[in-house]
């Protein structure tokens, strides 16, 4: 047996669970199942109504594994129909990111298993404990055995701002689809338990966004005739041992529930809490979701609590996606984290708290310049939060013997008192003279409001720069235009009874004080000195009214209020004074509430981890900026606990600075004299605003052929020796008018119509009776499904299948005839276009950010910069063996082409921290992968090998072909070609575009990919009518070919490939032949 490599375990060591359902697919860890599964590509449904991450985790079973394709496909179905369920009401319908879609399969696996024989669950979870998990070195070895008791529980260990709330409500489906099938005993309620009653509201909002039925629970409810028929939901505080006037006896609520659990740590802090909940599943079943599991578990003070709780949670959590993946996959923002080791130096303490406010002001200012960031990004304004630990209760460490609360009102009194100071204190900071160190000596704002520091720098009176700031924060952030004024501070009259902030003569409060006891606080500050009155302010909430776009609430302060139940997307600063400095759960709740992020049409990424199709002008200027959290932490040693937090999560502490390194691009030719050609849209031309697609036109029915499959899914992971089903033994059929009679037609209509939504088809003309003209008339279809599928039967399913196939071959039509009908449409306005080096995107430079305590890779590219700059970068430059390379390929039309490798002879990523997975080294634009770097240094010598012969009298170039900014064709599903070849010979110009890629996904040889070549020959060459231009494509397969070749009708005619302009790079003289028969084309 392995050792164990700690004494005290982590969590994350001990996710048996996890582990097991994770070895079913083959594999040792996320990263290895998920790894080709993160591309948005894969997210959404395909033309058949199937999830299309399915069909990728298809590729990753094994002919003789313990999962089938059947099941899989199975597990699917359920997903795509719940789904569809708690879509069926939203506006923005759910599309599942690939960790969430894995949590549902996850699920589905498991309650699969768990119904049909819980006892060979249980016995296979040990064998796997005993003879797999105990083994591995990096795991935790002192778990107790599996008992079938253990079963009815499940823990989701998923980072804030990950959607476990939606998850929540397809599990509670998913539970109720398997105890129906396997006839389970009947559940007497299912409950969701929340810490608070605000959470409490917010779960009753999404449950009722998710189309279910959902209610608040009531005492007069229990044993009510609508038992167990809604969703019922209650804060564990209202739970109790006897009824008394605000709780009820948990014995009330038998034991055979659906219950789950939302911040799950917390009932785990109190033996009573634990024990409540035990008893609500004690013949039922238990979901679990925090972001906390291990803080919890951490923070726990009793070895023998600790132990069990570690226990527990080992073998319960079904899922990790714990902050620590979230960030590495670039969801959620950035954040940065500040210290300030005192607070007794009056001076210090104000310059820190005046960078709080800077920084605010500075990502207002930012959110303010540009529409984009709001309707495209989906940032929300920025809000800056102040959480003390206290309201009334001193801290010994403060020498003003002040609260937190009070602490953070002097400072804004302050401020909004004392312009010469505070405006001071701005110059300094700006001019990193503001005396505030790291404990290695740098400045901590030395890197900060480069925003701002750009007009700070140029201007003469710095002074006078920095009154002015003032002024704008006083305007921006306090709506006042007055120097000198008073911080008014007013308890709410009747109503919510909270405390609003203004300044002045003001009606607009800047801030709102979130406490239980806000008339007690209001007595301790007027005690104080401070300004205060109870006054009406109106009947709504200054801090529920905190999301709405009309909300003058710029600042938040409150004490611990956070943690749970507080939805908001506005967090952008945050001040934390002496939170959490024994509870780690809290500082990750508090964390999560300030990292949020929508993102780019829901992304949930930061801008800068887009795809590299996002990488360009589109992304508005210093976005990255508003997309940071900065943290403003008092008190050294709390911090440190905080960073130690999120160290044990596996994030960076952002105490590295990134230096930033430009390295310019060289232009090779002078393309003005060159004429190279291309085949593009003139500009101008807009498909959406010049054409409507009318899907019923004959001339479009002729050219769609649509393939669908209702087969039942079998295992196609056959080993190579095995005869392939012969397809003539499948019977094609067609939906005739006995089965198009019993079509809902109102739900197909919808079906397209958003499918039509999703994809921007505005100028698509959707008419129900074409939709039937389409279903009468089948010859565009082929549907292949067994006869006795479209006999009646099971009346019921038949009509279900019938409305299914309908849907899926609609789908399928629309798709393709849209694709026509614009190829068509754009063919039209093709013209030759001569090529500069504006029009094909070229980068004018590599924005490279390395971790600075890199020396060697940081002098590295100050090498390479330096010879860039004086025109002398010749050899390629390469660092750490093959990892990364700056290439000099004198057929490209500039350079270098940097490569940055994925992957190190170990399988690992380089250049990728190997505690928090954070990169060390970022390259913008997307660096060129494997597969790329290997095309264009292969044909780097190849072109040094036959400039003497073949290519003798030629000319050569190259071009790397940026996705989603270069040239795409959408007749071929949109797709961006890696790279442009031009060989000039006299007159004639051989136009070739080269994809090296992976090919398994393609659909055979009759993919629009693949006969991209075809299209070029004849469709586009026709249309340019230039009879020196020879328009080609091949496909580099880096698959090799025995795994495609049932592809083929003959398998003996692998000459089919090379027919189809289909290469494979393991080929030795895959270049030779390609260059043959681009130059053999006339």
């Amino acid at each position: 047996m392995a050792k164990k490599i700690q004494k005290k375990g982590k969590l994350q060591q001990a996710l048996v669970l996890f582990h097991y359902i994770l070895q079913l697919f083959g594999c040792k860890d996320l990263e290895a199942l998920s790894r080709d599964l993160k591309d948005p590509a894969y997210e959404g449904l395909n033309d058949d109504h199937e999830s299309k991450l399915y069909h990728e985790l298809c590729h990753k079973l094994y002919a003789t594994g313990p999962l089938s394709i059947e099941q899989l496909y199975f597990y699917d179905q359920h997903i795509v129909k719940f789904t569809d369920e708690i879509n069926e009401k939203r506006s923005e319908p759910i599309k599942w990111k690939y960790f969430q879609y894995l949590s549902l399969l996850f699920t589905e696996i498991y309650l699969d298993q768990y119904f049909s024989n819980p006892q060979a669950l249980c016995d296979n979870l040990n064998r796997f404990l005993h003879d797999d998990f105990n083994h591995r070195a990096e795991t935790w070895h002192e778990l107790p055995d599996f008992t079938v008791d253990d079963l009815n529980k499940l823990a989701y260990w998923n980072a804030t701002g990950s959607g476990k709330t939606l998850l929540m409500h397809v599990n509670i489906k998913q539970y109720q689809e398997y105890a129906r099938i396997h006839h389970a005993k009947k559940l007497n309620r299912i409950i969701v338990l929340t810490p608070n009653e605000g959470l409490s509201r917010q779960h009753y909002e999404e449950l009722k966004a998710s189309n279910m039925d959902v209610a608040m629970f009531s005492k007069q409810g229990v044993g009510g005739l609508f038992q167990g028929k809604a969703v019922e939901i209650i804060d564990i505080n209202k739970l109790a041992d006897k009824d008394g006037d605000k709780t009820v006896a948990v014995e009330a609520f038998e034991g055979n529930n659906l219950v789950l659990v939302d911040e799950g740590h917390k009932g785990s802090s109190g033996d009573v809490w634990m024990g409540y909940r035990q008893k609500l599943t004690e013949e039922g079943f238990s979901f679990e979701y925090s972001a906390t599991f291990g803080q919890a578990i951490s923070a726990k003070s009793n070895a023998k609590d600790r132990k069990a709780m570690f226990d527990q949670y080992g073998k319960a959590t079904l899922f990790d996606y714990s902050y620590r993946y979230f960030y590495a996959d670039g969801y959620g923002k950035d954040y940065r984290i500040m210290n300030m080791n005192d607070w007794n130096d009056d001076d210090l303490l104000n310059m820190y708290l005046t960078a709080y406010l800077l920084c605010l002001y500075e990502q207002t200012k930012i959110y303010q310049s540009d529409v984009r960031i709001h309707n495209r990004f989906l940032v929300e304004k920025p809000l800056g939060i102040f959480v003390g630990s206290s309201v009334k209760a001193v801290s010994k460490e403060n020498k003003n013997q002040v609260s937190d609360v009070t602490q953070i009102l002097l400072f804004l009194q302050d401020f909004i008192r004392n312009r010469t100071e505070f405006s001071g204190y701005i110059r300094r900071l700006l001019s990193s003279e503001d005396g505030l160190k790291t404990k290695n000596g740098y400045s901590v704002f030395g890197n900060s409001f480069l925003a701002l520091k750009g007009g700070y720098l140029v201007e003469d009176d710095k002074q006078k720069f920095a009154e002015n700031i003032y002024d704008a924060i006083l305007r921006n952030l306090f709506h006042s235009n007055i120097h000198g004024a008073q911080l008014h501070i007013d308890l709410q009259k009747g109503g919510f009874e909270e405390i609003g902030l203004r300044v002045g003569s003001t009606k607009d409060y800047f801030g709102v004080i979130n406490v239980g006891d806000g008339k007690e606080l209001l007595k301790l500050l007027q005690d104080k000195g401070f300004l205060c009155e109870t006054k009406a302010f109106g009947t709504s909430s200054l801090f529920n009214n905190i999301n709405s776009q009309d909300s003058t609430v710029n600042i938040l302060i409150g004490s611990k209020k956070f943690t749970e139940g507080w939805s908001c997307w506005r967090v952008s600063v945050m001040g934390l004074m002496n939170v959490g400095r024994s509870e780690g759960s809290e500082i990750i709740q508090l964390f999560g509430r300030g990292v949020r992020l929508k993102g780019y049409k829901y992304s949930l990424k930061r801008s800068k981890m887009l795809d590299a199709c996002y990488q360009d002008e589109m992304i508005p200027k210093n976005l990255s900026t508003i997309e940071t959290l900065n943290i403003f932490g008092v008190r050294a040693d709390y911090m440190e606990a905080f960073k130690a937090y999120l160290e044990d999560e596996g994030l960076p502490t952002n105490e590295i600075d990134y230096e930033k390194i430009v390295i310019k691009t060289i232009k090779s030719v002078d393309l003005d004299a060159l004429h190279l050609s291309l085949p593009k849209v003139v500009d101008g031309y807009n498909f959406k605003k010049s054409a409507v697609v009318k899907p019923a036109d004959e001339s479009l029915m002729k050219k769609v052929n649509v393939k669908l499959d209702k087969y039942p899914k079998v295992d196609l992971l056959r080993s190579k020796n095995v005869q392939t089903a012969n397809a003539a033994s499948r019977y094609i059929g067609v939906l005739g008018q006995e089965h198009l009679n019993w079509i809902d037609w109102t739900e197909v209509f919808f079906a397209l119509q958003g499918m039509k939504a999703e994809r921007g088809w505005y100028n698509l003309e959707l008419r129900l009776e074409d939709l039937k003209y389409l279903m009468a008339n089948p010859s565009w279809y082929e549907l292949s499904i067994p006869e006795d599928h479209l006999n009646f039967h099971d009346f019921g399913k038949n009509v279900e299948l019938w409305q299914d196939v309908t849907i899926s071959l609609l789908r399928g039509y629309m798709d393709m005839a849209y694709k026509k009908a614009k190829s068509k449409e754009e063919q039209k306005h093709l013209k030759e276009t001569r090529v500069t080096y504006y029009n094909i995107g070229m980068p004018d430079e590599y924005e490279i950010e390395v971790r600075n305590d890199l020396y060697n890779v940081v002098d590295y590219l100050k090498t390479l910069q330096a010879q860039v700059e004086a025109n002398e970068f010749g050899e390629d430059l390469v660092l750490d063996a093959p990892y990364f390379k700056a290439l000099n390929v004198e057929e490209h039309l500039y350079k270098p082409l940097v490569f940055l490798a994925e992957k190190d002879t170990n399988g690992n990523r380089p250049y990728v921290d190997v505690v928090t997975g954070e990169p060390t080294l970022k390259v913008s634009p997307v660096a060129l992968n494997l597969g790329e770097q290997n095309f264009v240094t292969s044909f780097r010598e190849y072109c040094k090998g036959h400039q003497d012969d073949v290519l003798a009298g030629k000319q050569v170039y190259l071009l790397r072909n940026e996705s989603k900014r270069g040239l795409g064709f959408f007749e071929a599903n949109n797709f961006y070609p890696d790279f442009i070849l031009w060989i000039l010979d006299g007159e004639k110009q051989y136009i070739t575009f080269i994809d090296p890629k992976g090919i398994r996904n393609l659909k055979g040889l009759e993919d629009d990919k693949i006969q991209l070549f075809k299209y070029l020959q004849t469709e586009v060459a026709s249309q340019l009518g230039n009879a020196h231009l020879m328009l080609n494509s091949f496909i580099i397969s880096n698959t090799p070919m025995e795994q495609v070749e049932f592809w083929l009708k003959n398998p003996f005619e692998k000459g089919e490939f090379q027919k189809n302009h289909v290469l494979f790079k393991d080929d030795k003289g895959y270049l030779e032949t390609m260059v043959d028969m681009i130059l053999q084309y006339m």
